[in-house]
């Protein structure tokens, strides 16, 4: 890669917007599990051996390995809006002989999915650079079946990251119900969930 693409990849790291695929490898050191492990993400969702999870923004997959093997009579959704990221992400899951996965390359705003399927959606460090969160937040509601939840992840020192109060305001305004919350020394979780008696917003 030429100087001008690598200063061209930087700004998009040190500003808004999707984390790019050249740097990938950043996100897999082993370095990151001091901050948040796959493990205790894993836990804040408390998933059955049967649940069908989405992952949106998985990049190459860091917290898919751990997401997958709690889930085996289940099944687990990457979806992220580069290609190549998705690409990464299968290998990684290939070389851990986990088969529980699909994956499909998608706007946040305009999930290829069907309503109410899933029991848990996650996405970390992800909301903030999507264009419109609201929208992010809605589609995913949509995709959660009454009683499913939604766990969002914001870290210290993300440019894109969204406050607790953002969050939370967001996802009232799509008939989310707040939780649970876990803070930590450099960011926190939030988890929402769908009411049981909702269906969720209207078809388009």
């Amino acid at each position: 890669m030429r100087l001008a693409e690598w200063r061209d990849v930087w700004k998009h790291v040190t500003g808004r917007g999707a984390y790019p695929h050249q740097l990938a490898f950043l996100l897999l050191i082993p370095l990151r599990r001091l901050i948040l492990s796959p493990r205790e993400l894993a836990e804040r969702l408390a998933l059955k051996a049967d649940a069908r999870v989405l992952e949106l923004g998985s990049g190459p997959g860091y917290f898919s390995v751990e997401i997958a093997r709690r889930i085996p009579r289940g099944h687990l959704c990457l979806i992220d809006i580069q290609s190549e990221m998705l690409s990464k992400a299968r290998a990684r899951l290939r070389r851990a002989r986990l088969t529980n996965v699909s994956f499909a390359r998608a706007d946040a705003t305009a999930l290829p999915l069907p309503r109410d399927i899933f029991d848990a959606a996650f996405l970390v460090t992800v909301l903030g650079e999507v264009p419109d969160p609201a929208s992010c937040i809605a589609e995913l509601g949509r995709a959660l079946r009454p009683g499913g939840l939604l766990s969002i992840t914001e870290l210290a020192g993300d440019p894109d990251a969204m406050s607790e109060s953002e969050i939370a305001t967001l996802a009232s305004a799509a008939n989310l119900e707040r939780a649970d919350t876990f803070r930590m020394r450099f960011g926190f979780t939030i988890n929402f969930r769908k009411p049981s008696n909702s269906s969720g917003p209207s078809e388009r």
